[in-house]
């Protein structure tokens, strides 16, 4: 009899666990049928919405140039021109995931020179107009397919819905028609929702933020040695020549509507021995850069026999025309730093030396044409034993935001004792220089003895300093410690370290400006002893207004694989051709913000450039 009522007992749950995973089944099923029926409606109209934009491109002819006009959708979200010389994008001009890409089609370059003739700024505006009076025309084009394609779309999902509804044999629900006119009205809802956005997410200023490539790029490099080059070679460079006149015009056209810049700044880092400093001098000369600004890293193991007289002779060079102000990263050590201070034309900002059980550091500050610039070296030693030797950033990152604070940091006894670097272990014997002394400060540059600075009604800053208009460090961990130690004191940070640049959106939160530079160098020995694959030779040059404002960067990247033979050890005045560049160039344009700048500064390089002097405590 128990027996009996254990089988009962068995059955019984055996049945319910059975009828558990049938409802839960029929559950799944049901969510299943759901979920598909959502992206079948979603995904069929963006997906016939991209194939009409890529199947029916705009076609135009403007001043003589036969060109086209595709729009895509959620891939290649910019607006670019392409052309057989490179590219020029402009990467932000609506938040919708869409772009709009032109493309000259079958273009005569000889018929092209002929209709620019001698007359190109005339020949740009009437080029400009031409285009600008087909934006309604092409706008409602691109519009039209993306209507269709998601009418399209939403027809094609809903007949499939129709047909598996018929093949299961399901029965027509009643008011079908009212039920699709709902869905159609949603649709249509959605679209004008999604029409709002990209009004209100439009960019009016999209042309100050460009990306070129190609030629086009290498037309922003070198300018003057370009035009030279064309000058010197046959009628097919001249073409090519004429194209590149076009681009530049208007690209003077955007230029106007920047504030006048009353100086450049170069900014390069991790040079690591590379034989690159003809090329820095070149950009310099190009862009009538009036200073440099390196954060570090010349060498490898800190050595002097690594600075070679070849390599201190490129570098002299440079120096001998244009200003550097210069820190040392972690690959570099008091003996480099010694010999960075024998340099003309160099102004090593702080000091590094070996205490008995480490390294410390100090910041220097400048003030160079109306700015204030402040300088602090990284505290460690490529090679040396604990903490300053090591790479863990559990192990670097407090070491670097104690050199931080023990350099910058506010005494809160207002006392003038002088503080030092945390030590955590011994510094490599070979890398250090008991010898050196303190630094010979050299005579002030002011041309006319004009004050340099900011001025009395600037919002206060360190005591003795004030506010700090660009703060260079080595290491980006440095540079976001100093943020906080010198909160709302610092308008921009600069290091780098990582060989690589920050992305566009990651440069200005807020009015602060933040530029990680990439490795000026290429990586050079520092790659080959890690094993990494060789970076692009990166820097960036930024313009400064009369008032003190930044206004844009410049940043150069140029991949190394075609570059031309020897050209990054060529002599100062060398010509480059466009050949030497491929598509491996690009040239990214971002305009700042403008940043908390009292209304009454000034900046130019009348001002001069002073002596650097102690960051005070």
């Amino acid at each position: 009899m128990a027996a009996n009522q254990d089988d009962g007992s068995l059955r019984a749950a055996s049945s319910s666990a059975w009828a558990g995973l049938r409802t839960a089944g029929r559950v799944t099923g049901t969510v299943a049928q759901f979920l598909a029926r959502w992206v079948l409606r979603l995904a069929l109209p963006l997906l016939c919405a991209a194939a009409v934009l890529q199947a029916f491109p705009y076609h135009a002819t403007v001043q003589g140039i036969p060109f086209e006009v595709q729009g895509t959708l959620l891939h290649r979200t910019t607006l670019s021109a392409d052309t057989t010389l490179g590219s020029w994008e402009f990467p932000d001009f609506v938040g919708l995931p869409i772009g709009v890409h032109i493309s000259p089609e079958d273009v005569d370059v000889l018929q092209l020179t002929k209709l620019a003739g001698g007359d190109m700024p005339g020949f740009v505006t009437r080029l400009q107009a031409g285009v600008t009076d087909l934006v309604p025309r092409i706008a409602g084009w691109l519009i039209g397919e993306l209507l269709i394609g998601l009418a399209i779309g939403l027809a094609i999902a809903a007949l499939i819905n129709m047909s598996l509804r018929y093949l299961r044999g399901t029965p027509r629900r009643p008011r079908e028609l009212r039920h699709r006119a709902l869905q159609l009205g949603a649709a249509v809802l959605v679209t004008l929702a999604v029409a709002v956005y990209g009004a209100v997410s439009y960019n009016p200023h999209w042309a100050r933020e460009s990306r070129l490539t190609g030629t086009l790029a290498a037309a922003q490099l070198f300018p003057g040695q370009l035009s030279a080059y064309y000058s010197q070679q046959s009628k097919a460079f001249d073409v090519l020549g004429s194209v590149i006149g076009i681009q530049s015009a208007l690209q003077a056209q955007i230029e106007d509507q920047a504030p006048e810049t009353a100086l450049q700044i170069m900014l390069i880092s991790d040079m690591h021995l590379a034989a690159n400093y003809p090329l820095v001098g070149q950009y310099a000369a190009s862009y009538g850069v009036d200073l440099i600004v390196n954060t570090g890293d010349e060498s490898e193991f800190g050595t002097r026999e690594e600075l070679t007289p070849a390599y201190l002779d490129a570098l002299r060079t440079v120096t001998a025309t244009t200003p550097m102000l210069w820190l040392a990263g972690n690959h570099g050590s008091p003996a480099t730093v010694d010999v960075l201070r024998g340099i003309p034309g160099v102004t090593v900002l702080g000091t590094k030396t070996a205490t008995g059980d480490g390294y410390a550091v100090t910041a220097g500050v400048v003030d160079a044409y109306g700015l204030t610039i402040a300088g602090l070296s990284d505290p460690r030693v490529y090679g040396a034993t604990g903490a300053y030797g090591a790479d863990a950033p559990d192990v670097t990152d407090p070491l670097e935001r104690a050199a931080v604070e023990d350099a910058v940091g506010q005494d809160s006894e207002g006392d003038d004792e002088d503080t030092t670097a945390v030590t955590t272990g011994p510094a490599e014997p070979s890398l250090t220089d008991p010898s050196l002394s303190e630094p010979t400060l050299p005579d002030p540059q002011v041309a006319d003895g004009t004050p340099t600075g900011p001025t009395s009604d600037t919002p206060a800053g360190p005591p003795g300093v004030g506010p700090v208009d660009l703060f260079a460090t080595h290491e980006p961990v440095q540079a976001e410690a100093l943020r906080d130690v010198l909160r709302g004191q610092v308008r921009q940070t600069v290091s780098g370290h990582g060989h690589s640049q920050n992305a566009a959106d990651e440069i200005q939160d807020g009015t602060a400006i933040d530029l990680l530079e990439g490795s000026t160098g290429a990586g050079g020995l520092d790659n080959i002893v890690r094993g990494i694959e060789r970076p692009p030779i990166e820097f960036s040059i930024e313009s400064v207004g009369a008032d003190c404002q930044f206004t844009r960067v410049v940043r150069f990247s140029i991949t190394l694989e075609d570059m031309g033979s020897g050209a990054t050890d060529a002599a100062p005045g060398d010509i480059f051709s466009p050949q030497a560049y491929g598509n491996d160039v690009t040239a990214s344009t971002v305009y700042f913000r403008p940043q908390d700048v009292a209304d009454d500064r000034t900046c130019g390089t009348e001002l001069g450039l002073g002596a650097e002097r102690p960051w005070p405590r």
